[in-house]
């Protein structure tokens, strides 16, 4: 396999898919490993505790326990999560324990052909890819955030067959074709109105307003920071008298404390501060003269504009930002931005679709994304292409539904105009 040989797809299994689909003798015989473990470790603190002094049952009991785990961690931890990776001649899955995993590599020219079962067809808890090789049946799990019919496609574009109920390849070009629309009209006197903002114009942004969405971002971190540093006072204050149960204790709660922080951050800080960005415009645009928007409206949408050379980078070059309104009486488009406010009217879109830009490595790595852009071809003096992308973080998991949604709410905003 080549160094940097590229990855068709990532998907994770669900956690302790392997453990839930594994039979009841495999669990007894694991069991009683473990139970022979931690009571080899509980006899020899037990006896080598000194003469004459009460034994300390909160270590014995721990370091069995503790024991016991690391062992369950090292035979069967690592296939808590697994993650798949669909390469161009293989693929290969395994856990995240580095020296301590061992991946698996599956030759695709050695698999027949695959098929997604679903839990009602193989009575396990979760979608599973199903396939043999090397003449025994392989099952890895499928999280539902990967979309089956995503893994379908993926396989399916690697040459293999692969059978999922109710779907056929490339069927997701559908979505694309629902939400595409192109000017039937050879009328080109409507242009669309580019004005920059004079000097002096109100910004989008002030001080107090970027300090409140700042705040709102990094207090939960900050909270962390100041928690973990009162447990690293503690454990050196107390280093001698701490115990080895007592020491794991303060570096799990350091860790668990950094988990819950990074998922309120992620999760409702961003969101929290994005509404605070968003007020702030509003606010910002109150102050400037000649807005058309009616700003008191619930359908404004906050928008990023991005050249179309722009869309497939991960680091993005925004163009322009503000929020966007549709005028249904005189059937145009109104933008209020940074440094520009556009009139368009409806005559002057020749075209509008909507995009879906997957960057990264498709499915569920860490730096991939789907992406979705409406992208807008206006008439000024010559053609136009913009794209257009919802600039709101909603609370919750920002993930590809809901980047999706924000890209289907401005395409049906627009379309209301278009005849």
């Amino acid at each position: 396999m080549a160094l940097f040989e590229r990855k068709r797809f990532v998907w994770n299994e669900p956690w302790f898919f392997q453990q839930r689909i594994r039979a009841t003798s495999s669990w007894i015989n694991l069991a009683l490993i473990l139970g022979a473990a931690a009571a080899v470790v509980g006899l020899v603190f037990f006896f080598a505790a000194p003469a004459g002094q009460p034994k300390n049952w909160f270590e014995i009991i721990g370091m069995s326990i503790g024991f016991a785990a690391a062992i369950w961690w090292l035979l069967d931890g690592v296939e808590t999560r697994r993650q798949a990776v669909l390469f161009e001649d293989s693929l290969v899955v395994g856990g995240d324990m580095g020296k301590y995993s061992h991946p698996t590599t599956y030759k695709l020219s050695e698999v027949s052909g695959f098929a997604i079962v679903l839990p009602e067809e193989s009575k396990w808890p979760e979608p599973a890819l199903f396939f043999h090789y090397d003449g025994e049946e392989q099952a890895i799990g499928i999280d539902s955030k990967a979309g089956l019919t995503r893994v379908a496609q993926a396989i399916h574009d690697s040459g293999k067959p692969i059978r999922l109920d109710g779907w056929e390849p490339d069927q997701d070009q559908e979505f694309k074709k629902a939400f595409q629309w192109n000017s039937e009209s050879s009328d080109s006197s409507s242009r669309a109105t580019f004005e920059q903002l004079p000097d002096g114009t109100p910004g989008l942004m002030n001080a107090g307003g970027m300090l409140k969405a700042i705040f709102h971002q990094c207090w939960a971190l900050g909270l962390w920071l100041i928690f973990t540093g009162y447990l690293g006072y503690y454990g050196y204050q107390n280093w001698n008298n701490l115990g080895v149960v007592r020491f794991a204790l303060l570096i799990m709660t350091s860790i668990g404390g950094l988990y819950v922080a990074g998922t309120y951050t992620d999760r409702i800080a961003t969101a929290a501060a994005s509404f605070d960005l968003m007020h702030m415009a509003l606010e910002q645009i109150r102050k400037r003269t000649g807005v058309r928007l009616d700003l008191d409206s619930d359908d404004l949408i906050p928008v990023e504009i991005l050249e179309p050379d722009q869309i497939a980078k991960t680091i993005q070059v925004i163009h322009e930002m503000g929020y966007f309104q549709v005028d249904s009486e005189s059937k145009e488009l109104l933008f209020e931005g940074k440094k520009q406010r556009w009139t368009i009217p409806a005559g002057a879109i020749k075209s509008l679709e909507l995009e879906e830009v997957q960057t990264g490595t498709p499915g569920q790595s860490a730096m991939g994304a789907l992406n979705y852009f409406v992208m807008i071809t206006l008439m000024e003096e010559e053609e136009k292409v913009f794209a257009i992308r919802h600039g709101q973080r909603d609370y919750g998991e920002f993930n590809d539904v809901k980047r999706a949604a924000g890209a289907i709410e401005i395409y049906e905003a627009i379309e209301e105009i278009l005849s």
